[in-house]
């Protein structure tokens, strides 16, 4: 299902073209990276897709979504305080307060702020800052996702928090987010879009690695392994044996050791 559809759209603000010639469309559940230089307009594209930006010409539809946006530079005038500002964002969830004051606590906890929940915001380091506008955005549980340099600011530790916590995410969550470095590109993204000059000048799918499986299974021969469905095959011991298949054989590769009186040690997923 579409919920972005533009049609020859272009934005201007005072009088200077800032996005242009832009012909494209977003389907529910997407994970969009938004690439380009700085000053190539991705933040601004981003911003048009959410509609804090309207098109100055052409033809937008936009689906009936909630929208939370995270920007790259927190605002400095809030006046509340961290714990206060959330639990102000938190109740535009509709849930109760006692609901929204445990989500707090447990995105504070994974983020590493909970010391700082009592701080003035505007006190707070630009690290801390990224992570309350990180936060504001799930607390609400969007149905579009937009991020501007979502990594900005951020330690290692919570880089990585936050790419398990954007996985988490329902399949029908659309992300969408700007961004320099290939972390969270690599990680999240299914479509990348490019911009410069204002303009899309690439929109391209990455391609699916086939996933693999691993298998040990211990057999009675050296004789069982003959034909089987597999990658790859390595001896962990005299009767332990370690198999890569593709995930698309792996359920075959499994009925023929059983078949063959072999005893299914573990499977998992090759990462």
């Amino acid at each position: 299902m579409k919920i972005f559809d533009a049609s020859n759209v272009a934005k201007k603000i005072d009088d200077v073209v800032i996005l242009t010639n832009l012909t494209f469309s977003i389907t529910n559940g997407e994970r969009i990276a938004i690439t380009g230089q700085n000053g190539s307009g991705k933040s601004s594209l981003l911003k048009l897709i959410g509609g804090i930006y309207e098109e100055t010409s052409g033809d937008i539809i936009r689906g009936q979504l909630k929208v939370a946006y995270v920007p790259e530079h927190f605002p400095e005038t809030i006046r509340f305080k961290l714990y206060e500002y959330l639990m102000l964002i938190g109740k535009m969830s509709g849930c109760s307060k006692s609901e929204i004051f445990d989500t707090i606590m447990h995105f504070s906890t994974h983020f590493g702020i909970s010391n700082f929940l009592t701080t003035p915001l505007k006190k707070c380091s630009k690290g801390t800052k990224q992570k309350a506008g990180i936060i504001q955005a799930l607390l609400i549980e969007p149905k579009l996702l937009l991020l501007d340099e979502p990594l900005t600011g951020l330690d290692h530790d919570s880089q990585i928090e936050l790419m398990q916590q954007l996985s988490k995410l329902p399949s029908e969550t659309t992300i969408i987010f700007t961004a320099h470095d290939s972390l969270l590109i690599d990680k999240l993204a299914k479509r990348i879009i490019r911009v410069d000059g204002g303009q899309i000048i690439s929109d391209t799918y990455k391609q699916q690695k086939e996933r693999s499986m691993l298998i040990k299974a211990r057999i009675a021969s050296k004789e069982v392994l003959v034909d089987l469905p597999s990658i790859q095959q390595e001896f962990l011991g005299d009767d332990l044996v370690e198999i890569i298949a593709s995930e698309y054989e792996s359920d075959q590769t499994i009925r023929v050791l059983l078949e063959r009186g072999c005893s299914i040690q573990e499977v998992k997923e090759m990462r």
